[in-house]
C-alpha cells in the first residue's frame, strides 16, 4: 500500500528530525569530550608548573624581585601566581632558611604598610570603576558593577587587616572605612589569608579576560 503525499512528507520530516537531533547529540558530545581533553591537558600542565615551583632553588634575584614588588604594595600569595615564581609554599620556606631575605622581607613590608595607609582612603575614595555600561530597552545606561564594588571592598578590609596586625598604635582601634551592607558580612568572617586568596582569584580572572 502506497502512502499518501501526507503521510510521506510527515514521514520524511520526522526522519529528518530524527537525524538532526541525532548530529545534534554527536555535536554536543564531540564538544564535551574536546572540553574534558582540553582541561586534562591543562590540569597536567598545571601540576607540572607546580612541581617545578615547589622545586626551585632559592635565587637572590628572585628573592628581591618579591621583596621589591612587596614594597610596590602587592602581596606575596599574588607574586607567587606568576609562572617564573616559586609556589607560596617555597617561598615561606624559603623565609625561615634565609636570614637576609627574612630581614629585606620584613623591610618590604613596612614600605608597604606606608602605601596601605593611603590605599585605605584612596581606593574606597576612587568611583571610577564602580560602574558599568549596560544597554536597556536599547539605550546605554550606567549601573553600579556588584562585582568591582566587592573587589575594592576587599582590597580595602585586607589592607586594613594588615594595618591593625602591623601597626596597632595607629589603627588598632579604628573601625573599618568601608560601609558594608547585608551582602557583605561573608567578608568579616574571612581570614586575612582567605581574603587575599579571594583577591589573588579576582586578579588572575581580569588577567584571564584582558588576555583573551
Amino acid at each position: 500500500m502506497k502512502r499518501s503525499g501526507k503521510h510521506s512528507t510527515l514521514f520524511l520530516s520526522q526522519a529528518n528530525e530524527a537525524r538532526n537531533a541525532e548530529e545534534v547529540r554527536r555535536v554536543k558530545e564531540h564538544i564535551r569530550l574536546e572540553r574534558e581533553r582540553l582541561e586534562r591537558i591543562e590540569q597536567e600542565r598545571i601540576n607540572k608548573l607546580i612541581a617545578i615551583k615547589n622545586a626551585m632553588s632559592y635565587s637572590e634575584k628572585l628573592a628581591a624581585e618579591i621583596c621589591e614588588r612587596i614594597s610596590a604594595g602587592e602581596f606575596l600569595i599574588n607574586i607567587c601566581l606568576d609562572e617564573h615564581m616559586p609556589t607560596i609554599r617555597n617561598a615561606t620556606q624559603w623565609l625561615r632558611e634565609h636570614s637576609e631575605f627574612k630581614m629585606l622581607y620584613g623591610q618590604s613590608i613596612e614600605s608597604r604598610l606606608d602605601i596601605f595607609e593611603d590605599e585605605v582612603v584612596t581606593i574606597p575614595d576612587d568611583a571610577s570603576k564602580d560602574f558599568k555600561t549596560v544597554v536597556k530597552r536599547g539605550k546605554p545606561v550606567r549601573v553600579a558593577d556588584p562585582e568591582q564594588i566587592t573587589r575594592s571592598k576587599l582590597r580595602v578590609d585586607v589592607r586594613f587587616r594588615h594595618l591593625k596586625a602591623y601597626r596597632p598604635q595607629k589603627w588598632g582601634d579604628v573601625s573599618t572605612l568601608v560601609t558594608k551592607d547585608a551582602t557583605d558580612n561573608s567578608i568579616d568572617a574571612l581570614s586575612m589569608e582567605d581574603l587575599e586568596k579571594k583577591i589573588a582569584s579576582m586578579e588572575l580572572k581580569n588577567r584571564i579576560v584582558k588576555a583573551a
